[in-house]
């Protein structure tokens, strides 16, 4: 995709050298934009840390400090937020682990997930702790568990951090990631107003399908907005509505009047769900009615991602209540199975229903992605039945897709245990617009 001039004038500060002088006439002059243009995407710079102004001396190209990212919990916040102690390796607290392992399966299987500078949730378990140290994991000992003098002593041979927390496994993992989540709603949101392009091409409502060509031509742009002789938005034209229509045709007879309308101070993660969701490609900003910008897609989905960048597999809470449980070949429906560990439990011993829910839940999800490659979002779950399981019980989880529809899809999901059914619930939830294009993994 072309960079808007926005965006190249950033890109060319950016390469810059460091210490060279930035000014409105200079990037005017060597990019060929107006000085309006210029002097927003100096001030953008400024606020990126690109370049900075001195008095007296006027705008300098500056070696900005990389931002640290608000998912970089360092392993002194990790332990404050599990109330822990640690055991060893104070002087490097000030690490961020660059993910987060729980020790919930099998040691050939936690094998594959185990990296340099991550850090390990692990019980009591001897051989997972030596097993995470050897692979430069850092631990997190969760029950209040004291590791034995070999944990420790290779621990501090390879520099690594091991922390005691009192909580269980389960706790520890919701508080981290309670804690992650309140960082991202501290963050500073993202309006429109900051992505937005203000220069915008437009044609009035008196154009012609020729003149949209002859836009299109010179812009490499085929969606319009369409305005009066005031500037107040009437439509917007797009290829598809233009296809087959005589040259001459006024823009007015095949514009779309419904365009998507946003202000200049809509949160742009709001927008982002809307424009995905209905299947938007341009929404068009307007104050009081009248055109003042416009943003695509890929804006929104750029300035989305500096908000809340994507978890990794694994390291969600859906994830890693999963990561126990494996696939049955069943032809009919999705059937999964696993054991309820004392990660998943309640205070009185039995299955914690919100446990449950989400193995239902996440079901429901993979069976509608298995069989139609569709991704969905839940609008309503019920449930309508749930014994106590026991901690230690091997259940089965089976997901039979009931209706699938172009927007909607529900789906019965059914837990068993020694062949009774212990929990039943009913999942609606919405289909996305796009197919997946290749099939999710768990």
């Amino acid at each position: 995709m072309q960079l808007t001039k926005h965006q190249q004038i950033l890109t060319f500060i950016e390469d810059l050298a460091i210490g060279s002088k930035v000014s409105v006439r200079f990037i005017a002059k060597e990019l060929d934009v107006s000085e309006g243009t210029a002097y927003r995407a100096i001030k953008e710079a400024e606020a990126k840390g690109f370049v900075r102004s001195i008095p007296k001396v006027g705008t300098i190209r500056i070696e900005g400090v990389k931002e640290r990212q608000i998912e970089d919990l360092t392993l002194r916040e990790v332990s404050q937020i599990a109330e822990g102690v640690v055991i060893c390796g104070f002087a490097h607290l000030d690490r961020s682990p660059n993910k987060f392992v729980i020790a919930a399966m099998e040691l050939n299987t936690m094998v594959r997930y185990l990296e340099e500078g991550a850090l390990c949730i692990v019980g009591n378990r001897h051989d997972a702790q030596i097993v995470a140290l050897n692979h430069h994991t850092s631990l997190l000992i969760t029950g209040g568990f004291e590791p034995d003098e070999e944990v420790i002593a290779l621990a501090r041979n390879n520099e690594l951090v091991i922390i005691q927390s009192p909580y269980d496994t389960f706790a520890v993992t919701s508080m981290i990631n309670r804690a992650l989540y309140d960082r991202l709603i501290q963050k500073e949101l993202i309006l429109v107003e900051d992505i937005m392009v203000k220069d915008v091409s437009y044609l009035t409502a008196d154009a012609t399908v020729d003149d949209w060509r002859k836009l299109s031509q010179n812009t490499d742009h085929s969606r319009f907005p369409v305005v009066d002789e005031e500037m107040n938005l009437v439509g917007i034209v797009t290829a598809v509505d233009v296809a087959g229509a005589e040259v001459k045709t006024p823009i007015k007879e095949v514009m779309n009047p419904n365009a998507f309308l946003v202000g200049r101070d809509d949160p742009v993660t709001h927008i982002s769900r809307i424009m995905v969701w209905e299947g938007w490609e341009i929404a068009i900003v307007a104050d009081q009615g009248k055109l003042i910008g416009i943003i695509s897609l890929q804006d929104v989905i750029e300035a989305y991602q500096q908000v809340q960048k994507q978890p990794q597999f694994g390291e969600t809470v859906d994830n890693l209540v999963l990561s126990g449980f494996r696939f049955v070949d069943d032809a009919e429906h999705l059937t999964i199975e696993g054991e309820i560990t004392n990660a998943m439990s309640d205070d009185y011993g039995s299955a914690s229903c919100g446990v449950i829910v989400t193995v239902m839940n996440m079901a429901g999800y993979i069976g509608l992605r298995k069989k139609y490659r569709l991704n969905a979002i839940t609008e309503n779950f019920t449930l309508y039945q749930l014994q106590p399981i026991a901690v230690g019980t091997e259940i089965k989880v089976t997901a039979r897709l009931l209706l699938v529809a172009k927007k909607h899809c529900n789906i019965e999901v059914e837990v068993t245990a020694n062949n009774a059914m212990v929990a039943k619930g009913l999942m609606t939830a919405r289909i996305g617009d796009k197919k997946l294009v290749s099939e999710t993994v768990y």
